[in-house]
């Protein structure tokens, strides 16, 4: 298997299972999410051993499916969307990187929360909060000149690559107004869906 298979896979199979753990943990164990911030921290500290191994996990998958955009990228090399692409995975490393201080913070509020320090975890999940707002925009804006590249060199279908864009401004423009509306969710679900798309675009391709 190639590392053209292995990266289309990868876009396929850890976002899905990440968009998944990512429902699973908010819906079902916690029950409770950031638009809650009282209830929220409490049952982080509830959970707080199941958190310390699903949040990097989780992380990890997304973070495994961002690094497939390189792949993205790197195939567009001399064509006339590879700047555009190239500037805008730079942006999606800047974010996600700092995304990975939204998932420490986190953590952090669990162990506080379990540790009865409240006052310590409404700071560390509202450092947390702060983060993740702005590393996601930041993500985002790179996966829309992404998706702008594509447009412009047509190496993929334009739809995958219109996708890309209106997703990353709708999710970017949520991170920066509410970060912690429930509705964020329809952008991370289209960000997966156009993943899928890419990975999928990607076994089809001959060598």
């Amino acid at each position: 298997m190639n590392t053209r298979k292995v990266t289309g896979l990868s876009m396929i199979i850890a976002p899905v299972i990440a968009i998944l753990g990512w429902i699973f943990i908010g819906a079902v164990l916690l029950q409770a999410g950031p638009d809650d911030p009282e209830k929220f921290i409490i049952a982080l500290g509830d959970n707080n051993e199941a958190v310390k191994y699903l949040f990097p996990l989780v992380t990890i998958l997304f973070l495994i499916a961002l690094g497939g955009l390189n792949r993205i990228k790197n195939s567009m090399e001399g064509g006339s969307g590879h700047l555009m692409a190239g500037f805008g995975f730079f942006l999606v490393i800047i974010g996600s990187a700092a995304q990975l201080g939204e998932v420490a913070f986190t953590l952090a509020t669990a162990e506080a929360s379990h540790g009865g320090n409240m006052s310590i975890a409404s700071s560390m999940l509202a450092s947390s909060q702060a983060f993740g707002a702005i590393s996601t925009a930041i993500t985002m804006v790179g996966i829309a000149l992404i998706g702008v590249g594509i447009l412009q060199q047509k190496n993929f279908t334009p739809l995958v690559g219109g996708l890309m864009v209106i997703t990353g401004i709708f999710t970017t423009a949520v991170s920066l107004i509410d970060y912690e509306n429930p509705i964020i969710i329809v952008g991370f679900l289209a960000v997966v869906a156009s993943f899928v798309w890419l990975g999928v675009s990607l076994l089809m391709q001959k060598d």
